[in-house]
């Protein structure tokens, strides 16, 4: 295997991924004709070596990375893109941006599958006009209607030093939601219901109007994930949609970052999501910010209480307790220092998204690759359950297989597809069964939850869920004790992400 050569971050992404599809086209060839042959050894052997092989590029491509950055320190803007510009505020985005984020947005920008299926979808869509499905929706508030939400807007747009000015709208809803549209060149525009108008303080409501105006200057409208799966249904694999999703996630946390920025009181912030959370919103409750991170920060224990729904928590966004925590960070580190002057940082930025990253970990994928009493047992449950989800249309294509494989440690993957030819689809649901029950006792929520969402995803990888595979995670989630409702939860997210 040849080192990378490229001289460019852009060249190198692009040989990076030729490298990625080579080696599982590679894998496939050589599944199919162990398959056919029945030899597991081959089989196993075949999935082994894919992993290292993508193990062994993905070090090397860190290392280019880290040469290329060094070598070209003082590249201009045309050597080196900046992913963030200035084109919407003057504020240094590329320093307020969490990594996670930005990183899945060049992986974005250099995947072409992704780029041609973008290129669909805007074709197809037309431009959406914002201010006018706006004014035929909701109540535009001027100046006059609302003051306080307009001193609100002038100090955001002072503080991330906008070039547009700010329309706000409000619609009739007790729930307590905001949301920002796509932005016209010279205006941003902002919706909010009238209950979080009405129930949010004016320092709480700086943040959720701080948080709105960070999905624009982000761009997050760039990629809108129902729209690109729905178009690439028949060219994105499943690992595509988990990957969008993720992404989805990390955005939110860049877009706390400015809400945080435009607030400048944590506590503040802390309150704001505690009103999310909790829906109170009275002094009834006597709100204490370390009680409320403490209280959150034991994610088992939270879903584990038999009076709290778990798919409450368990959407297309971060859980709260992971944004309270991230943002907590953020508030504590350097890079939050250099936009506040009244900030000492007490942590590097390194150190800063280390542990962040570690953090958001909670919301992917279990590791199954890890040794413990159970771990054969989960992986071949993924497996099986990914594989009667795929072919509940009645086909299972390359792509999915592909997809298993990457969440299956080798060895297990290799028995499966050895056995799932011999096993018909009774057997397979009996086998189901039997892994469930054993497994019900052991496993935490999290991670029966973590299953179905992921399982839930790649079901949604062709831009649309059959009622028959819906049928399918209906009954792992009833074998896993696990109210079907957060099927209904996650499969809503995944069609109607705003």
């Amino acid at each position: 295997m040849s080192t990378y050569t490229s001289q460019t971050l852009s060249d190198l992404e692009k040989e990076h991924q030729a490298a990625i599809n080579s080696a599982q086209e590679k894998m496939l060839a050589e599944l199919n004709d162990a398959q056919a042959s029945g030899n597991l050894e081959k089989i196993q052997e075949a999935s082994v070596v894919f992993q290292n092989i993508t193990t062994e590029l993905a070090k090397q491509y860190t290392n280019k990375i880290e040469e290329i950055n060094a070598l070209n320190h003082k590249a201009t803007v045309a050597d080196e893109p900046q992913i963030y510009t200035t084109k919407r505020a003057d504020v240094d985005l590329n320093l307020l941006v969490y990594d996670g984020d930005r990183d899945y947005v060049i992986a974005f920008q250099q995947d072409e599958l992704i780029q041609s299926t973008l290129e669909k979808v805007n074709k197809n869509s037309g431009k959406f006009k914002s201010r006018k499905h706006l004014l035929k929706s909701s109540l535009r508030l001027t100046k006059t209607l609302a003051p306080m939400l307009h001193e609100i807007g002038e100090h955001c747009k002072n503080t991330l030093k906008l070039k547009a000015d700010i329309e706000f709208f409000v619609y009739q809803s007790d729930m307590f939601n905001a949301s920002c549209y796509p932005p016209d060149e010279n205006k941003l525009y902002i919706i909010l219901s009238s209950g979080i108008l009405e129930r949010f303080s004016k320092e709480e409501l700086t943040f959720v109007v701080g948080h709105e105006i960070g999905h624009v200057l982000f761009e997050h409208f760039d990629y809108p994930v129902r729209q690109i799966l729905d178009a690439g249904e028949n060219e994105l694999a499943p690992i595509h949609a988990m990957k969008l999703y993720a992404w989805n996630r990390n955005a939110e946390i860049s877009a706390d970052r400015a809400g945080l920025l435009c607030c400048q009181n944590f506590e503040a912030v802390g309150r704001t999501f505690f009103k999310l959370s909790s829906g109170v919103t009275t002094d009834s409750l006597d709100f204490q910010l370390n009680s409320y991170i403490e209280q959150f920060v034991d994610l088992e224990e939270v879903l584990n209480d038999a009076n709290h729904d778990p798919s409450d928590w368990y959407s297309s966004h971060p859980f709260s307790p992971l944004r309270i925590k991230a943002l907590e960070l953020f508030n504590k580190s350097e890079t939050y220092a250099a936009f506040n002057d009244t900030i000492t940082g007490e942590i590097t930025e390194e150190a800063m998204e280390v542990e962040i990253k570690r953090i958001m970990s909670l919301m992917e994928p279990e590791n199954l690759e890890e040794e413990g009493e159970h771990s054969e047992k989960i992986q071949r449950l993924m497996f099986l359950g990914g594989y009667l989800i795929s072919n509940a249309d009645g086909v299972v294509d390359d792509s999915e297989i592909q997809a298993l494989s990457s969440i299956v440690a080798p060895k297990i993957f290799a028995n499966c597809m050895m056995t799932i030819k011999g096993l018909t689809e009774d057997e397979m649901i009996s086998e189901v069964q039997e892994l469930t029950h054993d497994l019900h006792i052991v496993l935490s929520v999290m991670q029966k939850l973590n299953i179905l969402r992921d399982l839930s995803i790649i079901s949604y990888a062709d831009g649309h869920i059959d009622d028959s595979e819906v049928n399918v995670l209906y009954n792992l989630a009833r074998l896993l004790y696990i109210n079907t409702d957060f099927i209904d939860r996650v499969i809503s997210d995944a069609q109607g992400i705003e």
